[in-house]
């Protein structure tokens, strides 16, 4: 689907912070609602995901959350430098999506002056990704075509339920191919999942388990369920 700027100040991602908001100078010529809007939407973030979520850690997951707060101050370094995270609970609802949303979010807000409207991160669903690859063998779709092209290039990735189940052949041969070419292009990932190291190669099997452990900074998350507290 083409891209198309609508302007609404009250989905704006700056709203407590810039001061000019409510002002006449508050209006669709702003350049980095601009800027920031057209990176939102290409990257494919959820809408009901796009807005910042305060998440309050349970004690066990203090640390964790210091861990993705150091890499959320230091972003612009921590993809410069091809660098992934791995962020994980055998829990549901903790915040790992949340968590690799606020990442990217944070990443896009240090880059946005200057972009150019370029994508620079992409937002994927993996069971939905390898669900659509299965169905444009037999239907091509060419928004489609243009993000798995994007894929190989563009600066993060966030790999949402890397794995939610088993990969059979097909599946793993294609994950493999764009997280294998990311890491030749040094190129940053954020995966989230629900395994541990040795549940994901028994569901990933060792040489893509191995990307998504070995080459990230792996961070768990322990706590209950968080959805709905603020």
């Amino acid at each position: 689907m083409a891209y198309k700027y609508i302007f609404d100040k009250n989905k704006c991602w700056y709203t407590s912070a810039c001061g000019k908001y409510g002002s006449p100078e508050c209006n669709a010529s702003c350049i980095r609602y601009m800027e920031m809007d057209f990176l939102m939407q290409n990257s494919g973030i959820p809408r009901n995901k796009q807005y910042s979520v305060l998440l309050t850690p349970s004690k066990e997951d203090v640390q964790a959350f210091l861990t993705l707060k150091e890499i959320k101050n230091d972003i612009i370094a921590f993809v410069e430098n091809g660098e992934s995270v791995y962020i994980y609970s055998h829990n549901f609802g903790n915040g790992k999506t949340t968590w690799a949303i606020k990442l990217m979010q944070k990443y896009f807000d240090g880059v946005w002056a200057g972009n150019g409207f370029r994508c620079r991160g992409i937002f994927i669903h993996v069971p939905t990704f390898l669900t659509k690859i299965k169905e444009g063998i037999s239907r091509k779709d060419e928004d489609f075509e243009t993000l798995k092209s994007r894929l190989m290039t563009v600066d993060l990735v966030i790999w949402d339920d890397i794995a939610a189940t088993k990969l059979g052949d097909f599946d793993h041969a294609n994950l493999l191919t764009y997280i294998d070419q990311r890491k030749l292009n040094q190129l940053s990932n954020i995966y989230t999942g629900n395994l541990d190291q040795d549940e994901l190669q028994e569901a990933l099997g060792n040489r893509l388990a191995s990307r998504v452990w070995n080459d990230s900074t792996p961070v768990k998350f322990v706590g209950a369920d968080r959805r709905g507290i603020r």
